[in-house]
Order: C-alpha cells, then structure tokens, then sequence
C-alpha cells in the first residue's frame, strides 16, 4: 500500500513540474526534489524493519556487524548516488550527473575497503 501512495504521488508531481520547467525551471527542481525527499524518507522508515531483520539474520549467522555495516553503507551511498545524478540530469546538467556517479563509485569503493582488505588476508593467509 505504502508502494501505491508513493507512486501516485510522484506521478501527481509529473504534471506540475513539467508546466513549472517551461517557465521556471528552478521551481521545477525544487519541487521535485521536495517530493523526492519525502519519498526517500517514507522509504528509510519503511526499510528500517527491514535492516534489522538482516542485522539479526547475519547475526544468527555469526557474520560480524561490521560486515553488515559495510554492506547497508555501500547500498546507501549507491541510492544516494542514483538519486543526486537523476537530479542533475532532471536540471540539466549530465556533466555534474557524470561527476556525482563517479563520486559514488570512488565513495562505495572507499566504504567496502575494509571488507576488500578482510578479503585479501584470508586469501593471502592461505597461501
């Protein structure tokens, strides 16, 4: 159900935004992006039952917590990524879309080095 609302928001949003862009482009944005952050919260709240369902799972599991952090982490900066490039390009602007895509690449390999580190000894402690 909390699927169908966000849906029907955003799709009430399209029309708005597209009569604002032809004469206000500015307002255009910052409507969507308005709409976009009530969208991106009602989704980190739905998603937080979730994150602890997993937490405890790869608990269970004897996976360390920091593994699991590392991975919510690298999801995160990668939706963040996503969202801030469809931003730029919705504005105009594939350079800076280009620039944040590469930004959350260089970010979500800088999140997962530990787990890359982790890695690399275990395949090197059975050499």
């Amino acid at each position: 159900m909390e699927l169908l609302k966000l849906a029907v928001l955003c799709a009430v949003c399209v029309l708005p935004a597209a009569l604002l862009r032809r004469k206000t482009p500015e307002q255009a944005l910052l409507l969507t992006a308005a709409v976009l952050a009530v969208v991106l919260s009602r989704c980190l709240a739905a998603a937080m039952p979730l994150v602890e369902e997993i937490r405890a799972l790869f608990e269970k599991a004897g996976v360390e917590t920091a593994y699991i952090s590392i991975l919510l982490r690298v999801v995160a900066a990668s939706l963040i990524t996503r969202l801030c490039a469809d931003i730029c390009k919705d504005g105009g602007s594939q350079a800076l879309a280009s620039a944040v895509e590469t930004a959350g690449a260089v970010a979500s390999l800088a999140i997962a080095f530990p787990l890359l580190k982790a890695v690399a000894e275990l395949l090197l402690g059975w050499i």
